[in-house]
């Protein structure tokens, strides 16, 4: 049973204790690129990058409180948070897009998530996920292998 205060009471023979539980919000960051504007390409990437973040960090519903979709304005074609609910059920998940600011010089065509949960796992146990084009954006994470990056 879960208290208030967020212990978990536990009775053994007859003993009661309490056990400290120490969930947290953490986020989870990815990001993608895709070749043409059309409902087709982005669902692939988009479900190529839930994919792998589903997996990398073993997802569940019930611990996501909130996910955040941007994508550049020369993406129009679909609304990720459609297809993250669609793919994966994620119908009780709060999810919500965005149109990424433009930046002059920055990478194109570029679909960002950032996946808030509770867990017990510390941030840096947290495994990002940049794939295609979208793994320029973060070399320097490559390089100490903290986030995965697929061409």
């Amino acid at each position: 049973m879960v208290s208030l205060y967020g212990y978990i009471d536990l009775i053994l023979d007859d003993i009661s204790e309490e056990i400290p539980v120490e969930w947290k919000v953490r986020a989870i960051r990815g990001a993608t690129t895709a070749a043409k504007n059309t409902k087709e390409e982005i669902t692939v990437v988009v479900e190529e990058l839930l994919d792998h973040l589903k997996e990398r960090n073993e997802l569940s519903p019930e611990e996501i409180v909130s996910v955040i979709f941007t994508m550049t304005p020369d993406l129009d074609a679909i609304f990720p948070a459609a297809i993250a609910r669609l793919y994966l059920g994620w119908d009780n998940v709060p999810l919500l897009d965005m149109q990424q600011m433009q930046v002059k010089g920055s990478l194109k065509q570029c679909i960002r998530v950032l996946i808030h949960l509770n867990t017990t796992k510390l941030q840096r146990e947290m495994k990002h996920s940049y794939l295609r084009g979208a793994k320029s954006l973060r070399k320097e994470e490559e390089s100490r292998g903290k986030c995965l990056f697929l061409v």
